[in-house]
């Protein structure tokens, strides 16, 4: 659309406006599709795309026209193992989210998501016995915050910051939360509770700094 609206622009043939605005007029008509070129596209693209799903759907029971018995039994059955994995993995996950809707423990949506990825498998009391690791790990360090928390307001003394020195600006929240995608990634469950912990605190002392 610019290099037509260009093209008109620098073309001094044009002498007035008006035929400035016909040349841009006609020029952009060539970049519209128009509707019924558009709805035959629309119906083509359709077709190849039923076409494809037929051909696929042929291409599998071509294959299966060449197994022997035995392959069809053994496709099935690793068909079907592969549905009980993931209902079983579908179990495991609505177990922890469960298990920490009792436990009280509230984690954002994308920060949960994360956790699931890395803990749950279709063993839904392995995942639960780690599920519940995190869990104290998370309600221990949140105890130990709110109490640290209490001794600091009764003290009328603020966490030090991390920082250079004399940098009273200075907050570890984004650094806390490089460490705890990390720890995620590295699928190590202590570093995640312990920098969800830390991220937590900044968060609670920005909070007061803003107040």
């Amino acid at each position: 659309m610019n290099d037509v609206i260009e093209s008109v622009l620098n073309d001094e043939t044009l002498q007035t406006n008006e035929e400035r605005a016909e040349a841009i007029k006609k020029g952009l008509a060539t970049l519209v599709i128009p509707k019924d070129k558009y709805n035959d596209l629309s119906a083509k693209l359709k077709t190849t795309e039923s076409n494809y799903s037929t051909l696929s759907n042929e291409y599998e029971e071509f294959k299966k026209s060449k197994m022997t018995e035995d392959e069809k039994k053994q496709a099935e059955i690793d068909e079907l193992n592969s549905k009980k994995i993931e209902v079983a993995k579908s179990e495991s996950k609505y177990a922890v989210k469960d298990l920490f809707e009792e436990k009280g423990i509230k984690l954002e949506k994308e920060k949960m998501d994360k956790i699931l990825d890395d803990i749950v498998t279709d063993n839904k009391n392995q995942t639960l016995a780690i599920a519940n690791t995190i869990a104290s790990v998370l309600l221990e360090t949140a105890e130990q915050t709110k109490k640290q928390t209490t001794v600091d307001l009764l003290n009328g003394t603020p966490k030090p910051v991390v920082g250079s020195p004399g940098d009273s600006n200075v907050n570890n929240l984004d650094v806390y939360e490089k460490k705890l995608e990390e720890a995620i990634k590295n699928k190590d469950v202590v570093s995640q509770a312990t920098y969800t912990r830390l991220i937590q605190e900044e968060k609670s002392k920005l909070s007061k700094v803003k107040m």
